[in-house]
């Protein structure tokens, strides 16, 4: 018996606005530990294993979940800190005027398809748009959203 792909939210490229107009304002408030790399290689993140290219930083989340960012990403979002950590990693903190995100949980399995991987979340996690690139799609497990997310206040 053959497993059944969960849904793809994306078939257009684009989110469908069924689910766009479900998504409220939501920022990442907890700091990342990061570490550049200087040879290309591979880390396995929740979302199986991606590249690495020299000069990328490896991150590391609040749940020990790793994934690949590129330098001016980090550093558009992130102020470094100075503190490393016994591995090497540093404390990068979000900027107090980062950006802002939308955000809505899908309560069924899910795929996006996005520029440099496809995604897969479970039931109950978090799709999220970039404000600023409407093509920037991904997800966020429902754990690690609850634990370094904050919705945008919405009373005047």
């Amino acid at each position: 018996m053959s497993q059944e792909q969960p849904a793809l939210l994306n078939p257009e490229g684009s989110l469908p606005q069924n689910v766009i107009a479900r998504m409220r304002v939501a920022r990442k408030t907890k700091p990342v530990w990061a570490k550049r790399v200087d040879n290309d290689q591979q880390v396995t993140s929740l979302e199986g294993v991606q590249q690495l290219s020299a000069g990328d930083f490896l991150c590391r989340g609040i749940q020990n979940e790793y994934w690949p960012q590129s330098s001016k990403k980090l550093l558009g979002n992130y102020t470094p800190s100075g503190q490393l950590d016994h591995d090497g990693f540093e404390r990068f903190d979000p900027k107090p005027d980062g950006n802002w995100v939308l955000v809505t949980k899908i309560d069924q399995p899910f795929r996006v398809v996005t520029a440099w991987r496809n995604l897969q979340g479970k039931a109950g996690d978090y799709v999220v748009l970039s404000m600023e690139d409407p093509t920037d799609i991904w997800i966020v497990d429902l754990a690690i959203f609850d634990a370094s997310y904050e919705f945008r206040n919405q009373s005047p």
